[in-house]
C-alpha cells in the first residue's frame, strides 16, 4: 500500500491487464523515461495529472505524462514536455520550454522565457533567471541561481551557478 492505494504489480502484472491509465511515480528522470515507454509499449496509456491548486494557463501545454503538484504555476505560451514532474510550488513563467522527463523540484522558479533540457533536475528553490538555458541531462542545485547557459550534463552549483561537475 502506498498513501492507502495498493500496489498491485510491476510490468508483468501490467502486462496481463485490459487498458488503464497509469501515474508515472517514478523520481529518477531516466528511469521514469524509460518506465513511461514500456507502460505505452504494453498497451496502457501514461496520465497526466493536475493538483486541484496547482494553476496552468489555458495558453500553456502540458505534456502526456506530466504531474503537477499542488500551487504549481504555469503561465501564458509555456511548453512543458512529456513525462515531467512540477514539484509543489514551482513556477514556470511565460514562455518557458521544459523538456521531456525533467524534473522542477519544489519552490524551482523558471523566469520568462528560460529552457530546461531533457531529462534535467532543477532542485529544491533553485532559480533560472529570464531567458536562461540548461541543456539535458543536467542538475541544478538546490537554492542556485542560473544567470545565462548550462551545457548539457553538468552540475552547477551556487549563486551564481557554477559548473561543478559533467554527469
Amino acid at each position: 500500500m502506498v498513501l492507502g492505494l495498493p500496489v498491485l504489480g510491476g510490468m508483468e502484472w501490467l502486462r496481463g491487464q485490459p487498458p488503464r491509465l497509469i501515474a508515472l511515480a517514478v523520481g529518477d528522470n531516466r528511469r521514469r523515461e524509460l518506465v513511461a515507454g514500456q507502460v505505452e509499449g504494453s498497451g496502457h496509456a501514461v496520465g497526466t495529472f493536475v493538483h486541484a491548486t496547482a494553476w496552468i494557463s489555458p495558453s500553456a501545454r502540458l505534456g502526456v505524462g506530466t504531474v503537477a503538484m499542488a500551487r504549481v504555476v504555469v503561465n501564458a505560451e509555456a511548453v512543458v514536455g512529456r513525462g515531467v514532474i512540477l514539484n509543489t510550488g514551482c513556477i514556470v513563467e511565460h514562455e518557458c520550454r521544459v523538456g521531456d522527463f525533467a524534473h522542477l523540484s519544489p519552490a524551482a522558479t523558471l523566469g520568462g522565457g528560460a529552457h530546461v533540457g531533457q531529462r534535467t533536475h532543477v532542485g529544491i528553490g533553485a532559480t533560472l533567471l529570464h531567458l536562461a538555458r540548461v541543456g539535458d541531462d543536467c542538475v541544478i542545485g538546490g537554492g542556485a541561481v542560473v544567470l545565462k547557459e548550462i551545457g548539457r550534463g553538468i552540475t552547477a552549483v551556487g549563486v551564481p551557478a557554477r559548473p561543478l561537475a559533467r554527469r
